[in-house]
């Protein structure tokens, strides 16, 4: 079986350039896909710490047109333009996401989910809790997106996960599965994206 390598190549680079997490590489990767950071962009990331996303979006934007809100259980520690918020609570409580609305101020032209649940080792009960977690961050997609606007989700992919791509196939024009590079080899995460909310 292969162990857990937490300080891998990845790791070690996001160290070498400045990055609070190696996960920086994983929103370059998603942003060069599908052209994430434009000018003038309302984006919501659902589990935002310890920031290595956040550090690329603003990398990227330097721009105060834009607009981010994050939300993770932990804080986030690191230091935001102004165009940024973050919020430190559950998201799976109707009052957390009603803030996020509250902040980003209008509908989103993105919403990535890089969610996870603390995984126990049963695989069936770290499956279902992914897949509860990608459920509700669909359903609050549906709410804060504007029309045309796209989804990311993490996922640990189980038995429900044919289902689940059916029913983004009735709400957005076109859902991919991407495995990225930058993600452990040891990991099966993968994720799926909806492209363009109808």
């Amino acid at each position: 079986m292969s162990m857990y390598n937490r300080k891998d190549r990845y790791y070690q680079k996001a160290k070498d350039e400045g990055y609070v997490a190696r996960s920086a590489y994983k929103i370059k990767e998603l942003d060069k896909r599908f052209g994430i950071f434009k000018p003038g962009i309302k984006l919501v990331e659902l589990g935002c710490a310890p920031g290595g996303w956040l550090q690329i979006a603003c990398g990227v934007l330097k721009n105060k047109s834009a607009r981010i809100v994050g939300i993770d259980l932990e804080k986030i520690t690191l230091p935001l333009p102004n165009f940024v918020t973050t919020i430190q609570g559950d998201f799976l409580e109707e009052m957390h996401q009603q803030k996020i609305l509250e902040a980003l101020g209008g509908k989103a032209d993105w919403v990535i989910s890089d969610l996870a649940p603390h995984l126990t080792g049963i695989k069936f009960s770290d499956l279902a809790s992914s897949m509860n977690l990608a459920e509700v961050a669909f359903s609050f997609s549906q709410k804060i997106l504007k029309p045309g606007g796209s989804l990311i989700i993490k996922i640990f992919p189980g038995p429900e996960f044919a289902l689940f791509k059916k029913k983004l196939k009735l709400h957005f024009k076109r859902v991919e599965e991407i495995i990225l590079d930058s993600t452990r080899k040891t990991s099966n995460e993968i994720y799926v994206a909806g492209i363009h909310c109808t």
